[in-house]
């Protein structure tokens, strides 16, 4: 059986303006181009003009823009073609919209992707990878940078039923794959914002609601196929540059090369019961510990958040949870009795696959884009003293700076079955995570200030970060940890000359 969409799904569409590409069929380039720009980009790697963590940008007068151009069956803008570029180079963070790359190159096939990767190459140019655009730092659409735009790359989706595993291309909607695997009545583990691209989200990690029973999305990831800096492709898998796979499974995305698909293993879907508790916003520390005791016993099938939100209306509180379906009453209250507090307020809903993912996504399939800062800090266990600094962090957030999210993300089940070595993602011995998120009104410092803040609540317990929320200035170690020495050595064998930029030097 094959499912196939046409790569876009729910994402953001092309530019307005941008001339067609004739539906993701690439133009056929003469030999003689793709052969001239692979020479050029070995003869730049051998002379060692392209090492060294900062490059600089191709000189606006280089020659060969017009040959890139027609060589691929895409599409290629500079700063000079006004409207366009200003459009193409806008991200879902609008905080980055003032940022300048060097060129946008739409890719519509591998082949594109190849010669676009060889021009960099050979013109000292950085080669930032977008997917779903979603960067915490904007990374897809740096100064100075190719910026390599995935979002019309030929191939959809496709499911084997005789293997079970679904192939992507790595701009794909969370939202589009859902739908297309719920049709064949299977799922996958992803997380809830609908048009995060797949390949930026499974290659940090990507945790989710389904993390306890199926584990992060990058341990789905069975294999890829990734061109590499030189401008070879290859194929990533158990068999086949294995160390390549190790490091896709959560070394964060644009590290190493472009990945152009992408390969899971999906499970059955069940119907669920969600459990929405709300309680005192003052009780949040007592909250977030009997969240964590309660998971302590909780069967893998079932999950459970916890989280504080400040906006206009106030402060609020919760635990949202999911558990088989028909087991919502015991599940609520048994967390009730964990956290020690009568809720102000429970819901209880039985729902289908496709409405679970609706209903986490919160009705919005497809948002707009916005400004915001965000972070992240990893937390070997929930104590009293850990839980009583992330709630002074909420205290602390001020009113008027915006709509700030507090959220807890529990790293046991089925993620901590795997070896904290057998995949780049470290993070498997702790017991939660905690995201730091504000949806910015105006200038993002006074957020950007709360962030510091927030960090400092928790500083003597957190022992690293989430690169999925990744912060700009902070050392590769908050990542990675014990895993960060393979990771360089990874990143050393396939990018030798640090072409590939993703806001973080490894």
């Amino acid at each position: 059986m094959t499912l196939s969409r046409d790569g876009a799904g729910p994402q953001r569409p092309a530019a307005p303006g941008a001339r067609p590409v004739g539906g993701g069929n690439p133009r056929t380039a003469p030999d003689i181009s793709r052969q001239t720009l692979l020479r050029g980009a070995a003869g730049a790697l051998a002379a060692g003009t392209v090492f060294g963590s900062v490059r600089a940008a191709a000189d606006p007068n280089t020659p060969g823009w017009e040959g890139l151009s027609a060589a691929i069956g895409g599409q290629v803008l500079r700063p000079d073609d006004g409207p366009q570029f200003a459009t193409a180079k806008q991200v879902f963070n609008t905080n980055y919209n003032g940022s300048t790359p060097a060129v946008i190159v739409t890719a519509t096939s591998q082949a594109d992707v190849q010669r676009a990767m060889a021009f960099a190459a050979a013109h000292n140019l950085k080669v930032a990878p977008r997917s779903g655009g979603h960067s915490y730092v904007g990374a897809s659409t740096a100064n100075g940078t190719m910026v390599l735009d995935l979002r019309q790359l030929a191939g959809g989706i496709r499911y084997d039923e005789a293997s079970n595993r679904v192939t992507v291309t790595p701009a794909t909607g969370l939202y589009a794959l859902h739908e297309a695997l719920a049709a064949a009545g299977r799922g996958i583990p992803t997380g809830t914002c609908p048009t995060v691209g797949t390949a930026g989200h499974a290659l940090g990690g990507g945790l989710g609601a389904n993390s306890r029973h199926a584990g992060l999305l990058c341990d789905a990831l069975t294999s890829a196929s990734v061109v590499l800096p030189s401008g070879k492709a290859v194929t990533a898998s158990a068999g086949s540059h294995p160390d390549l796979l190790w490091a896709l499974r959560g070394g964060g995305g644009g590290n190493f090369g472009v990945t152009t698909a992408l390969t899971f293993a999906t499970f059955p879907i069940t119907d669920l019961d969600v459990v929405n508790l709300n309680f005192p916003p003052q009780s949040f520390a007592q909250v977030l510990v009997g969240w964590q005791k309660w998971l302590r016993t909780a069967d893998r099938n079932s999950w459970a958040l916890a989280d504080s939100t400040v906006d206009p209306m106030g402060t609020h509180c919760r635990i949202l949870a999911t558990c088989p379906a028909g087991s919502g009453s015991s599940v609520a209250g048994a967390i009730s009795s964990a956290v020690g507090v009568q809720p102000i307020g429970t819901e209880n809903r039985t729902f289908n696959y496709m409405d679970l993912v609706r209903y986490l996504a919160a009705g919005n399939l497809n948002p707009a884009p916005l400004g915001y800062v965000g972070g992240s800090d990893v937390l070997p266990t929930i104590d009293e003293a850990t839980a009583a600094g992330i709630a002074s962090a909420v205290d602390a957030f001020p009113r008027g700076a915006g709509r700030a999210l507090v959220i807890m993300h529990a790293l046991d089940g089925a993620l901590a079955s795997v070896a904290p070595g057998a995949s780049a993602f470290p993070w498997r011995r702790q017991s939660a995570l905690v995201q730091w998120y504000v949806e910015t009104s105006g200038s993002p410092s006074t957020a950007t200030g709360w962030l510091t803040t927030a960090h400092r609540a928790v500083g003597a317990h957190s022992v690293g970060g989430y690169v999925n929320y990744l912060e700009v200035n902070q050392p590769p170690s908050r990542y990675f940890g014990p895993n960060l020495s393979q990771l360089s050595a990874v990143r050393r064998k396939y990018d030798p000359g640090q072409v590939m930029f993703s806001g973080l030097t490894i």
